[in-house]
């Protein structure tokens, strides 16, 4: 049955409707593994609409825009943003490689070899490090799934 407390609890500040003191009815996920494995994911994959999109308000509001810089500029967002993400990433700890695991297929992939790309052209090899390294941890899975 449902508790219709859980429900009231999440629209109020008071942490004590039933005088249980129940634990909140919500999770943020925004300290996980696995949003930050799919943030990463998520920013890399979509950021090349983006730009177009950007690209094109931009040439339709000013004609002597530079659209090699707006990329350039775009790419330079997108790239460092989600790299705030999956730099929280450590394939050695086993909460983290199970977050890699879930979003593990050709996609992730991509994107992880697109950043590698990324920071290999402004040679910041230590991001390159740990994007090959979550990269060798899918191939890991799999060979494991293979075999």
């Amino acid at each position: 049955m449902i508790n219709i407390n859980n429900i009231f609890s999440l629209f109020s500040s008071n942490d004590d409707l039933d005088g249980k003191n129940n634990a909140p009815a919500y999770v943020d996920f925004t300290n996980t593994p696995v949003y930050w494995v799919g943030m990463y994911k998520k920013l890399i994959l979509n950021h090349i609409n983006f730009n177009t999109k950007v690209i094109q308000f931009f040439k339709m509001a000013d004609h002597e825009f530079d659209s090699a810089d707006m990329k350039e500029a775009s790419e330079f967002i997108t790239y460092n943003r989600a790299w705030s993400y999956i730099s929280q990433v450590d394939p050695n700890i086993s909460e983290h490689l199970e977050a890699i695991y879930y979003y593990s297929d050709e996609h992730l992939d991509t994107a992880l070899k697109l950043g590698i790309n990324y920071f290999e052209q402004s040679e910041q090899y230590e991001r390159c490090a740990l994007l090959h390294k979550i990269l060798l941890s899918i191939e890991n899975f799999q060979k494991e799934l293979g075999d």
